[in-house]
């Protein structure tokens, strides 16, 4: 007896119907509320929400992704990069003396005047790769970060400690607020456009499409899976991949 085809047997999950609204209108402790607020935040989310703090430049890069590779002729450039790669927890006098003295020991060779100052090749590489940190208050005990629900928020309502930073706020009698601690993240489009623009790097980002469809394939053939070693052998991931066949055509 053959076994039933493959979408058959994928599809013999349904996909769960959840009423985010509903179940965020039905939270009753506290931290359900906040929790709640959190998803729906991830299910209205635009590019244009103000909490996400992108700029206009990186914005404009998402909506329009550059194409094509990165070309760098200078190797002064080329040299100022790599530097500040070797050095990515390296401080930032570590690159300006190591600039001071790749400048003084190759001293007429091309390109060592071009040889780029930290601040300018940080600048460099962001305009090059769209990347670009986003910095949220956070509180100084690490409990959470000001965003979401405690955007507003003027201690934490955890520990009960101060946003700010109580030196510089009695310094300014009141008047200047600084977080007194910054939590970093790097959003994860502008790294994804940087990747496609490589032509090595943008083929292994295939991977998982292309290891997908060898594994319906397979499952066609034998109707069986082979060693589950990966993430696209999972039965939900094939499962949507065959929806969105289904879908689209």
């Amino acid at each position: 007896m053959s076994p039933p085809p493959i979408e058959l047997v994928l599809a013999c999950r349904p996909r769960p119907n959840i009423d985010v609204d509903n179940l965020a209108q039905r939270a009753v402790l506290q931290k359900m509320k906040d929790s709640m607020e959190f998803v729906l935040a991830l299910k209205n989310a635009s590019l244009d929400d103000p909490l996400a703090k992108l700029s206009d430049d990186a914005l404009d890069r998402l909506r329009n992704p550059p194409q094509g590779p990165i070309i760098i002729d200078s190797p002064g450039v080329r040299q100022s990069i790599s530097m500040y790669l070797v050095l990515e927890h390296g401080s930032q006098e570590a690159y300006n003396r190591m600039r001071r003295a790749t400048m003084r020991n190759f001293e007429g060779a091309n390109g060592a005047e071009e040889i780029l100052s930290f601040y300018n090749v940080e600048k460099l590489i962001a305009q090059h790769t769209g990347v670009e940190s986003i910095e949220h208050d956070m509180c100084p005990e690490s409990c959470l970060a000001f965003t979401g629900p405690f955007a507003h928020l003027e201690s934490c309502p955890t520990c009960g400690l101060s946003r700010w930073d109580q030196a510089k706020l009695r310094a300014s009698s009141g008047r200047t607020k600084v977080a007194a601690q910054k939590f970093v993240t790097i959003p994860l489009g502008p790294q994804l456009q940087a990747l496609y623009r490589d032509p090595e790097s943008a083929r292994h980002m295939r991977y998982l499409w292309e290891r997908t469809q060898e594994v319906l394939d397979g499952l066609r053939r034998t109707g069986k899976v082979p060693v589950v070693d990966d993430i696209a052998m999972g039965f939900d991931i094939l499962g949507a991949v065959l929806d969105w066949r289904d879908q689209t055509g």
